[in-house]
């Protein structure tokens, strides 16, 4: 299996900080996923970042191995949502999987007036089994215990992120209520 962006389960504080933080604009897209079969108690963690192809699409195609038996729940916190190709690769690969649900929780909207990803995201919305949301302060908190190594100190404060929380939340509201209509 081709593994090239494949990474250890633990990111940098400092990546962490500098990709995840809604108030900067990075270039890359990072994606930290949990991965539950069965209902199992214990998950599998991972993370990727866009290298040659956009990080879900990579995840989708490199990382995940289906199993034919149970159910899969994957959790994904993206620094950036999926853009509309990736809306789509995304759908095609649940039509694929029925057995797998995906809840998304992104950092920040990409290109979030762009007409295609405006729809891309309405449309993955709308299926059964995807969830899009918005990260809120306990996600960041709960990304810090999970993905990042814990040996070294780096100041972490994501009370300071909440107007930009806000306003993504309800950029995201207003793109996925129109689809409600």
């Amino acid at each position: 299996m081709h593994r090239r962006g494949l990474r250890g389960m633990y990111i940098s504080k400092k990546a962490f900080r500098r990709h995840f933080d809604p108030c900067l604009y990075p270039d890359e897209t990072y994606l930290l996923c949990e991965l539950w079969w069965n209902g199992n108690e214990t998950s599998w963690k991972h993370w990727v970042r866009n290298d040659v192809n956009h990080a879900e699409e990579y995840f989708l195609q490199e990382i995940f191995e289906p199993r034919s038996y149970g159910f899969c729940n994957i959790t994904w916190y993206l620094s950036w949502s999926p853009c509309w190709s990736c809306c789509n690769k995304i759908r095609d690969f649940l039509r694929r999987h029925p057995n797998v649900s995906i809840d998304i929780h992104v950092a920040r909207l990409y290109y979030s007036d762009y007409t295609r990803n405006q729809r891309g995201l309405r449309e993955l919305e709308g299926l059964q089994r995807v969830t899009i949301q918005v990260m809120e302060e306990e996600d960041y908190h709960y990304c810090w215990e999970t993905f990042l190594e814990t040996d070294v100190y780096y100041d972490f404060l994501p009370e300071n992120f909440g107007p930009a929380i806000r306003r993504y939340r309800l950029m995201l509201e207003n793109i996925l209520e129109d689809h409600r209509l």
